[in-house]
């Protein structure tokens, strides 16, 4: 079933308006709503068929927005490596509706570099949610023709920017704090320990 096309402005008022839309990324196509919206944000876990206990990623403008809503050490990747393919794992921050966080007061989150992605983002002055297109398990989807096929029923549209190259994004948060590598990217590990052994010496 083809999905609905729909402009920047158009996304952007469906949001706002607590709707559910598809846009693009530097790591594909995902599926968005405000992340303080909880009744958006469950309709994103059943569209994807999610399991319970995964929280969904989001999205902010930047890294200088992120201090504004959580410090941690991790912002100092978020300084070198932002915008990008990055998600780091946060405790959650006041504001995001409990599918969000999925009971484990843990959060991912990142900036992107898509354009799209950062004018609804930047549009919204808000943390939005940012999840793969497809229901979980399925490939992810890189086109508008995969978001069309991905039998992603009740979402109210696709902002659609072509044929996007297949990305993925590199995944790190802390444990004991440690830094530990949850998913590979785009964004390599040498890249990323990189930017973080010199704020340990600092520290």
């Amino acid at each position: 079933m083809a999905l609905p096309r729909l402009t920047l402005d158009a996304a952007e008022a469906r949001l706002r308006a607590g709707g559910v839309v598809v846009f693009p990324t530097e790591a594909g196509y995902v599926i968005g709503c405000r992340a303080a919206d909880a009744t958006a944000a469950a309709r994103v876990v059943a569209v994807k068929h999610r399991p319970e206990g995964r929280p969904l990623p989001v999205l902010v403008p930047s890294a200088e927005a992120l201090r504004w809503l959580i410090e941690s050490p991790l912002g100092v990747l978020a300084d070198r490596l932002w915008p990008g393919p990055l998600t780091l794992v946060v405790p959650a921050f006041p504001g995001l509706s409990a599918p969000v966080t999925a009971g484990t007061n843990m959060v991912g989150v990142r900036a992107s570099r898509h354009p799209i992605a950062r004018a609804l983002v930047e549009r919204l002055g808000e943390p939005v949610v940012a999840t793969s297109a497809n229901r979980s398990g399925e490939p992810a989807a890189f086109s508008p023709a995969d978001c069309d096929e991905a039998g992603l029923d009740d979402v109210d549209g696709l902002v659609a920017d072509g044929v996007l190259p297949a990305g993925a994004t590199t995944v790190v948060g802390l444990v004991d704090g440690d830094l530990v590598f949850f998913a590979d990217g785009d964004v390599h590990e040498a890249d990323v320990r990189a930017a973080w052994e010199p704020s340990r010496v600092l520290d």
